[in-house]
């Protein structure tokens, strides 16, 4: 019994967040607050150029942040209270979309935390940060389709531009977010967190099982 009490501990504790992992949630959506900042510009420029196609290249490196916290702490509503924060950043600094990004940011928090939410927050691969960069695409879109009237660009543009979107969520928040995860904890500076600690037990699951 009192190993079952342990246990039950033991997760609530390894579900909490740390003040390392808070610190590392403040980090992440300072710098991508600040960054969409002047992607934001960027985009503007782009859709003046080439319209609602050529701007959905970059929207993925909207969720970046969100994507990244939640793979390194592992932990529930992480990515959610990163990018929500992130969009905080991006009215601070002066975005020119103003509350839009906090609540685009918000969105795609919620997306990205429904992605990890489905594997349980047990699966950090190729497959579930795909899931949760693709999933920080449809709410806003669907918000933005009829906030900034897409819905006018015609059905043809309107699924492009989805698909656009998807594909960019996918690689450049999703697996983006797990190429520099990855990267980050191989110099052995996320000591402090889940994907260092689950990275380490399976290490040593290894060695045991080639020693047995």
């Amino acid at each position: 019994m009192s190993t079952v009490v342990k246990a039950v501990s033991n997760s609530r504790k390894m579900k909490r967040l740390t003040t390392v992992d808070i610190v590392l949630i403040a980090i992440l959506a300072i710098v991508n607050g600040v960054a969409m900042t002047y992607i934001a510009m960027l985009n503007q420029l782009l859709t003046a150029i080439g319209g609602p196609i050529l701007t959905s290249i970059t929207l993925g490196l909207y969720s970046i942040s969100g994507v990244l916290a939640a793979y390194i702490i592992r932990k529930p509503g992480v990515a959610f209270f990163t990018l929500t924060l992130a969009g905080v950043v991006q009215i601070i600094s002066g975005n020119p979309n103003g509350l839009v990004s906090l609540i685009a940011a918000t969105t795609d928090g919620l997306g990205v935390e429904i992605g990890f939410a489905l594997f349980r927050y047990k699966r950090w691969d190729w497959l579930s940060t795909a899931v949760a960069g693709l999933l920080a695409v449809p709410l806003w879109f669907i918000v933005a389709s009829f906030w900034f009237g897409y819905y006018k660009w015609g059905i043809t543009i309107l699924l492009i531009a989805f698909v656009i979107r998807c594909v960019s969520g996918i690689i450049l928040s999703g697996w983006l977010s797990k190429i520099v995860g990855d990267i980050l904890a191989g110099t052995n500076i996320l000591k402090g967190f889940n994907i260092h600690k689950q990275r380490k037990k399976e290490v040593n699951k290894d060695e045991s099982h080639y020693s047995a």
